[in-house]
């Protein structure tokens, strides 16, 4: 519009000079003529600037509007619109930031709703006395749980495919994962940039004791460094009777020391792209349940049964299974080594009573021993039960376990199940004190997220790692059953 008001502007100014410059000319007609030509090429050179076809003009008598006027008058209404369009845009651009604000509005009353329910929860628990108990019902915490579920969904949301979600679900995501990590604002993190709060991690571990044995049964000491030296009493003389004036026989008690160097155990959790803005504590909660089951049965495996062949789930250390053999301290079922008792269903009562006096067990830890087995010996037990009023096998009632001539018996899963197959040279019942097993651990359990390496199938891989290993700190402490080499 500038450009063709300078261009009329222009015009006139010349006409004026040229009009000037012609006075006292006797030939005025072709003068006014040539001064009509010239507007008139000038009208259709800014008609052609501003991209508009050639104008079709008429003559008209006196009074009628000039060609100037005429201009002048659709510029004044292309201006109008011009005027117009900026008016539509100012109230698109306001609409947008007002769908923004509600947008973000309805996302922090979400957030809030949630808050609300933590503190609705946290008010009964006061109102009731005690703590959440999340041992009964194999889960743990809404936060925990909702934690567990941001770091997968923050590896899921950071994939460059989500049609799937709409934009709201979208945005109600990324707000409970900036709420649950602490993030105030969009960075370029990873999950291996934020590392799961003590809090957290010890729930998961509660859940791991509740799963599992040897958490429950052994002694869990926290290493401080890599490899851990912890002294252990290999002689131990007693003190005896001195008589009047007699010389006092020196004692010489031996120590030793058990190395503990933490190993890495854990695997691999797929999960799919497709979640939505309620799936974040079910994910939550089935990461920590799925979690804790396997971890649990790795710490079982490292306490009763590893071979030590530092392969599969096996660590470096011997088991309590292994660790009888090597002490020496073993009962064989039938009381010989070729008494044909090679499958572990042929143990008789007497075998289960003699691993208690003829395996060379210390009798210092038959205050606290018990017995180890799988939950299906429990058929070969009852059997033991020859009337009314001989039952040395006691089933668990009213919140007590079951017994077996009075001694308590842990059901291990991990231990060899009751067989009737040939298992020779096999220890499969234990009899002592498991909490000189140690199990030590270094630092706690570790989530970590990967949506690179399945790729191909649009999923997401959550690693769970555990570092521990185990040590047993007494001989004679433990004692095992095993069957018969023929």
């Amino acid at each position: 519009m500038n450009r063709f008001r300078h261009t009329l502007r222009y015009n006139r100014f010349t006409v004026a000079l040229v009009a000037t410059i012609t006075l006292g000319c006797k030939n005025t007609l072709a003068v006014a003529q040539w001064l009509a030509a010239i507007t008139l090429l000038g009208a259709v050179k800014c008609f052609g600037s501003l991209g508009f076809g050639t104008p079709v003009f008429a003559m008209g008598f006196a009074g009628s509007p000039t060609i100037d006027e005429q201009l002048t008058k659709a510029l004044e209404g292309l201006t109008a619109r011009l005027a117009r369009l900026e008016e539509i845009e100012k109230a698109v651009q306001k609409n947008k930031a007002d769908y923004d604000q509600v947008t973000g509005i309805v996302t922090e009353v979400k957030l809030q709703l949630d808050d609300f329910r933590r503190k609705q929860v946290g008010m009964k628990v006061q109102r009731f006395g005690g703590i959440v108990d999340i041992h009964r019902q194999h889960q743990v915490g809404d936060d925990c749980a909702r934690y567990l579920g941001a770091l997968g969904a923050l590896a899921i949301l950071r994939t460059p495919s989500l049609d799937q979600l709409s934009s709201g679900s979208k945005q109600y995501a990324e707000a409970v994962i900036k709420e649950m990590l602490g993030i105030e604002a969009k960075a370029a993190l990873t999950t291996a940039d934020i590392p799961m709060p003590t809090d957290y991690s010890g729930q998961v571990v509660e859940l791991v004791y509740q799963y599992g044995f040897g958490r429950r049964l052994a002694t869990v000491f926290p290493m401080g460094t890599l490899t851990v030296k912890l002294p252990k009493l290999t002689t131990d003389p007693t003190f005896g009777l001195i008589a009047q004036s007699g010389t006092v026989t020196e004692k010489s008690p031996q120590v030793g020391f058990v190395t503990f160097t933490a190993e890495k155990f854990g695997g691999l959790v797929r999960l799919p792209t497709e979640i939505d803005e309620d799936s974040i504590v079910a994910m939550g909660q089935f990461l920590a349940r799925y979690s804790a089951r396997n971890l649990a049965r790795v710490e079982d495996v490292q306490v009763f049964t590893s071979t030590g062949a530092d392969s599969g789930i096996n660590g470096a250390v011997k088991g309590l299974t292994g660790a009888v053999v090597d002490d020496s301290c073993i009962y064989v079922q039938g009381g010989a080594t070729n008494s044909g008792k090679t499958a572990n269903n042929q143990a008789t009562l007497a075998d289960f009573r003699n691993l208690r006096s003829g395996s060379g067990i210390s009798g210092v830890v038959l205050n606290n021993a018990k017995y180890y087995m799988h939950p299906t010996y429990e058929s070969l037990l009852v059997t033991f039960n020859t009337s009314a009023t001989v039952t040395p096998y006691q089933r668990a009632a009213n919140g007590q376990p079951a017994t077996l001539d009075g001694f308590p018996i842990e059901w291990v899963t991990v231990m060899p199940p009751l067989s009737a197959s040939v298992s020779a040279t096999t220890v499969n019942v234990l009899f002592g004190d498991a909490t000189y097993q140690y199990l030590g651990t270094r630092g706690g359990i570790r989530f970590d997220t990967s949506r690179e390496a399945a790729f191909a199938t649009d999923e997401v891989l959550v690693r769970a790692l555990e570092r521990l290993t185990v040590g047993l700190m007494a001989t004679k402490a433990v004692a095992g059953l095993s069957t018969s080499t023929t």
